[in-house]
């Protein structure tokens, strides 16, 4: 009868205690529901970024000549020009092999992939720098262990090397062909022996070895190797080849080590170097990355030069003017002389400069603003052409960055009133990053983040605000970012602070007077 009484009893306060968290959570249901924040349209806040501006100076002339230079790669098919012919801005001068030039499209091609791929691993590299903790001298230094030299085949769910026991983690589903290539997970330090790249050549099989973050099939992809067993070289069997990089690994550990193998190396959770010498080694690998970049962009701009080639192989006059010093086609000249020059006869040029960095932002076709320093006239001129080659004798400024190479670029102005040869002139382009303008740039204070990620408060389909987490990019102007994905001009967000910015609240327009 006693218990029955204090089950009673706890029966009753249990009860209470639900009423009264029930009361409680269902105030701050209402409490909320009550509560509106304004919201306003994504296309009200999109401020648009159109660039920015590129300033140059240079000297109008009257004589200016194009220069047709061929390399020892290209191969001439047919030249459409004499010796003294007068020919117009857009004739044919020369068609070039298209087979040639494919194939030095296509190398230049793997030149950029191969330029990718390392930045990816320097990038990768300098996370892990940045990451790695400094080294602290013990109170009492502990005796390290001598290391055993001994790899073993897997690494949890990826593999330190791959041999003819490999099997690959999609192998229910693939065939090892192009469409549905073998896919192996690896670990960084990871490499493939010559007998497993000779069994893929015989078996003419298309394999894929990835190493992804945390070496897990989900993780992040960090860099790819990609071997089609039909295309390469048989190697020798006893060889290795490293997945990171695709280099030979030489059985000699201390020729084996390049810059990226030696970040690699030298880096480990525990630490084992000074602030100082990261910060040092941090730096050093940032500059990596600078030249790495500056060299893929050069790259680049190579392969737009060679698709117009490989396209018809058809090389055109960019100026109106008379041919001269044209070569034999048969014996053709190896110390850099031009194979044929068109000297100007028609209109004016001026010649600017463009810093390497925006190499790949500005191409032949490109208009540019041209403005007398003397009679104050402005015009449009048209890029007909970009040097192979930097030069210290153009005029380049507004990129930020003095420690760069300028290339001399050639403008053609067709309305020459108002101007003169021998005048110095303005010239001013706007380039930009975002070339498909599918970025939206708005105020930075919309935006929040939270582990790492960056949201805005979004009203949904009922009119309730809701977190959209979204993929911004670059801050201009000191208080505009870019958002890259997650968010459309379609949107309507919230200032994310104050009472009302909470997930659930009613979302109203603003009236946009604030």
């Amino acid at each position: 009868m006693k218990n029955r009484k204090v089950m009673k009893r706890v029966l009753v306060i249990a009860i209470v205690a639900a009423i009264a968290g029930g009361s409680i959570g269902t105030g701050v249901y209402v409490q909320r529901a009550k509560m509106t924040a304004e919201v306003m349209s994504v296309a009200d806040l999109n401020s648009g970024y159109w660039g920015d501006d590129v300033n140059s100076s240079g000297m109008i002339t009257n004589d200016y000549s194009q220069s047709v230079e061929i390399t020892n790669t290209d191969e001439i098919k047919e030249v459409y020009v004499k010796e003294g012919q007068q020919v117009q801005k857009g004739d044919k001068l020369l068609a070039l092999d298209t087979t040639v030039a494919s194939l030095n499209l296509q190398g230049k091609q793997l030149e950029v992939e191969n330029l990718n791929n390392q930045i990816t691993i320097a990038q990768n590299d300098l996370k892990k720098l940045k990451n790695t903790k400094p080294y602290v001298e013990p109170a009492n230094p502990v005796t390290p262990e001598p290391d055993i030299p001994h790899v073993q085949e897997m690494a949890g769910n990826a593999y330190n090397y791959i041999s003819g026991t490999a099997v690959p983690y999609n192998q229910n589903s693939a065939d090892g062909s192009e469409e549905n290539p073998y896919r192996y997970l690896c670990t960084e330090s990871a490499y493939v022996t010559g007998d497993f790249l000779s069994q893929l050549a015989e078996e003419k099989t298309y394999a894929v070895f990835e190493i992804r973050e945390n070496n897990e099939v989900s993780g992040e992809l960090v860099t790819a190797w990609e071997v089609d067993g039909a295309q390469i070289v048989v190697p020798d069997g006893n060889t290795k080849w490293s997945v990171y990089d695709h280099s030979q690994i030489s059985n000699d550990a201390s020729e084996a080590e390049d810059d990226s193998s030696v970040v690699n190396d030298r880096i480990s959770d525990e630490g084992g170097y000074t602030q100082a010498e990261l910060n040092d080694m941090i730096a050093e690998q940032e500059k990596k990355i600078k030249e790495l970049d500056l060299n893929k962009r050069k790259a680049e701009l190579e392969v737009e030069k060679l698709k117009a080639k490989s396209s018809d192989g058809m090389i055109y006059a960019t100026v109106t003017g008379i041919v001269k010093n044209l070569q034999d086609k048969d014996n053709l000249p190896n110390d850099g002389t031009p194979f044929m020059e068109v000297t100007g006869s028609e209109g004016l040029y001026v010649t600017g400069g463009i810093s390497e960095l925006l190499l790949d932002k500005v191409k032949p076709g490109q208009m540019v603003s041209v403005s007398s320093w003397e009679s104050g006239s402005s015009c449009e001129a048209e890029i007909t052409e970009i040097k192979n080659y930097p030069s210290t004798d153009v005029s380049s400024y507004g990129e930020g960055n003095n420690n760069v190479s300028y290339y001399p670029f050639v403008a053609y102005i067709e309305d020459t009133s108002g101007f003169r040869n021998g005048e110095y002139v303005d010239l001013t382009m706007t380039v930009s990053d975002d070339e498909t303008g599918s970025s939206l740039y708005i105020f930075k204070g919309y935006v929040r983040t939270e582990n790492g990620k960056s949201y805005v408060l979004k009203a949904d389909e009922n009119d309730r605000l809701v977190k959209q987490y979204v993929k911004t990019g670059r801050i201009i102007y000191g208080d505009t970012i870019e958002i890259k994905a997650g968010l459309s001009e379609d949107d309507r967000i919230a200032f994310p602070y104050g009472k009302t910015a909470k997930e659930g609240v009613r979302a109203v327009d603003s009236d946009g007077s604030y």
